[in-house]
């Protein structure tokens, strides 16, 4: 049983600071240290000081980010909601010439077990990413971002939504030119009827994997610690909710420009692509200046056969851009890479990359990899193969339909790391959850 519940959630005072463009910012797992600095160097309130904190005289990273939250609520910079709320969250935006909006809404989520199967995930965590996260939360008690979550295909809750009374808070333009606004929910009517209609969801995590599984560590550790009260809102998640119909659910590629190994060049690589792969060249421009309308041909060029896994393939300096296609007669050595693969995950075009190209043919570790540089990852093709140089391979991808995201998750699956990019990111900051707060059902 999914339990959905209101919160007082925490936000910022613009009274008290500079606008809320300056004071939010991007998921923490999407920006670079000087990105970061950037952020809390123009505004000192930025939600990054709390996030990603840094050491201030004699206290650690986790400890300033506790004392810096505690002044800001003390001071007014922080203001907590009287009332238990929902917060819908719509983002409008554009993506290939297509103007959408997505329609989601931040409410609190209780913890389930993975084996419970009420939540269901998609992709592997790395326990050096989630340590961190658990450190912060541990200090802070709050929860400054959500984790992204998908519910499937419930008008009953989608009713409730669009027919509830609600408030605008506010309205912020990212740096992308996305438009994101805040509402609340306060109707208790409504939010009973919201509980009631996604009582009996499966919920899936599109994105922050790692802060569930941090969620999870918190609660088990401060059960050990309190008689366990299941009001205890250590219990619960704050998560971004949108529902697997919405018209503007958008799933990007995240292609890889991957470093060749030593004594492999592009040449070498298509010599023996050809055993693997039927391939086809394409007449793409490939040059930096013409790195959109190449990206525009790649797209067009693997959408023309959706039936069909392939991949698109650009080297460093090369004129030609190709696609590997799986051959219809799968070779005997493509078979045994694949060998005990559930079709879940074997169809997926991610994996082919993964399995076959990189730790196949490459020899390569994507989780190893990743630390050493060998492979960069983007979800704009343009930008992708502008990031060529020397000896690196441009593999770009279609992105994972929703559908298989839900169906690897059903099946107890997990997909290869940064299998999909859900687009746009949802902005940290915009509410807070505090877990001290105690949590009761409408």
């Amino acid at each position: 049983m999914a339990v959905i519940l209101p919160f007082k959630g925490i936000r910022y005072n613009t009274e008290k600071t500079y606008g809320l463009d300056a004071l939010v910012a991007p998921p923490y797992d999407v920006v670079s240290t000087g990105q970061r600095d950037a952020l809390v160097s123009r505004e000192g309130h930025n939600i990054f000081s709390l996030e990603l904190p840094v050491a201030s005289g004699r206290s650690g990273p986790y400890a300033h980010a506790a004392a810096l939250f505690r002044q800001w609520l003390n001071t007014g910079v922080l203001v907590r909601d009287d009332e238990p709320a929902v917060y819908p969250y719509h983002i409008t935006f554009s993506v290939n010439g297509a103007r959408y909006c997505r329609k989601g809404l931040i409410a609190l989520v209780r913890l389930e077990d993975w084996e419970s199967r009420v939540v269901r995930p998609h992709e592997q965590t790395f326990n050096q990413v989630t340590e961190d996260r658990l450190r912060l939360l541990e200090a802070t008690h709050a929860q400054f971002s959500q984790v992204f979550m998908l519910y499937r295909g419930n008008e009953a809750a989608n009713q409730v939504l669009s027919g509830a009374p609600s408030t605008q808070l506010c309205s912020v333009t990212d740096p992308l030119g996305n438009e994101h606004r805040l509402y609340r929910i306060t109707n208790r009517e409504s939010l009973a009827q919201l509980h009631n209609a996604l009582k009996d969801a499966v919920l899936y995590i599109a994105d922050g994997h790692h802060r569930y599984t941090t969620a999870l560590n918190f609660r088990r550790r401060m059960a050990k610690l309190h008689a366990d009260d299941p009001s205890g809102g250590y219990h619960y998640l704050m998560t971004y909710l949108v529902d697997t119909g919405d018209p503007g659910l958008v799933v990007l590629p995240t292609h890889r420009v991957v470093r060749l190994p030593s004594g492999m060049d592009f040449a070498g690589l298509m010599k023996v692509a050809d055993e693997f792969f039927d391939v086809e060249a394409l007449s793409l421009p490939t040059g930096p200046d013409n790195a959109r309308a190449f990206a525009d041909g790649m797209r067009k060029a693997l959408d023309s056969s959706p039936g069909r896994q392939g991949i698109g393939v650009a080297g460093s300096g090369n004129a030609d851009a190709y696609i590997w296609w799986m051959k219809e007669e799968v070779p005997a050595r493509v078979r045994e890479m694949l060998q005990g693969l559930p079709m879940a995950v074997s169809q997926l075009d991610v994996e082919l990359l993964e399995r076959i190209v990189i730790r196949g043919l490459l020899g390569l570790d994507p989780d190893n990899a990743v630390h050493g540089k060998a492979i960069r990852y983007e979800s704009d093709g343009a930008r992708a193969l502008e990031m060529l140089t020397g000896n690196d391979v441009l593999f770009f991808l279609r992105p994972t339909p929703v559908q298989q995201v839900i169906d690897v998750a059903d099946a107890g699956l997990t997909m290869p790391h940064k299998s999909t990019f859900f687009y746009p990111k949802i902005l940290t900051g915009m509410v807070i959850n505090s877990v001290d707060n105690s949590v009761k059902l409408p």
